[in-house]
């Protein structure tokens, strides 16, 4: 994959496409894209568990922020959304600005008293071509959210909505989840969690995920054959080693 251009995808919703789990193969239109320009997604989608493989497990988000809306995926730049804690004002302000493709993402500072997005903004968020919603804090009106299909992440679910305070910032960067993110970083997530890919690491580390996914898929098709897992990762030696260190114990 090359330092300039890099393949994205337009996939089953909305117009940059973030897709339900195993869609992908039927729905994914491919196209060249300059990633600067930070509007569209990935040729391949990529889970967050071969991200975090390759970032080393760094960059990945709290584990408290989880899917709202089970077997959905998101990918795309972020959009940097900082609010005051329990109040939703920014998040509206942020729609207005965000672009197609990318992924709302909102440092609420992990407050549960009030949700920074709920059904009505999740309807704006699908007529805007928003490709997903980051929330460190609280959502609410989950029904709606699945009922239209956007993948949202949050750490907490309240039936109560934010106040109208003190306006924030948006397109600066924030930490959510325990990350530092910035506007234009690649985020992934899907029900295993969030994982965040600077800007300046997007080519070198999709190329660390696909040499992933290619070596995951020889290993499934040995093991599909009955290998053990542990002697084609050369485990089973540190297993017999510690085995026999622990009877030399007894």
């Amino acid at each position: 994959m090359g330092q300039a251009r890099v393949q994205w995808w337009c996939g089953a919703y909305g117009p940059f496409g973030v897709i339900a789990a195993g869609t992908i193969s039927t729905q994914r239109q491919a196209y060249d894209h300059d990633p600067a320009q930070g509007d569209a997604m990935m040729t391949e989608y990529y889970a967050s568990a071969n991200a975090s493989d390759a970032l080393n497990k760094t960059s990945t988000m709290d584990a408290a922020i989880k899917s709202v809306n089970p077997g959905t995926r998101a990918a795309g730049p972020a959009y940097t959304v900082d609010c005051y804690p329990g109040s939703i004002i920014t998040c509206h302000k942020a729609l207005g600005e965000v672009k197609p493709g990318q992924v709302l993402v909102i440092n609420g500072h992990g407050d549960p008293t009030g949700a920074m997005f709920g059904g009505l903004m999740s309807l704006e968020a699908v007529q805007r071509g928003v490709a997903g919603v980051v929330v460190d804090g609280a959502v609410r009106d989950v029904d709606d959210i699945r009922e239209l299909g956007l993948p949202v992440f949050a750490r907490h679910i309240t039936p109560c909505v934010g106040s109208n305070r003190t306006v924030g910032s948006t397109g600066n960067p924030i930490v959510c989840g325990g990350v530092m993110v910035r506007t234009g970083d690649l985020i992934i997530a899907d029900d295993d969690g969030v994982v965040v890919v600077p800007e300046e690491r997007i080519d070198e580390v999709l190329e660390r995920i696909a040499a992933i996914v290619k070596k995951e898929e020889s290993i499934a098709e040995k093991v599909r054959a009955g290998a053990h897992i542990a002697d084609l990762a050369g485990m089973s030696e540190a297993i017999a080693a510690a085995q026999a260190a622990a009877e030399s114990r007894r």
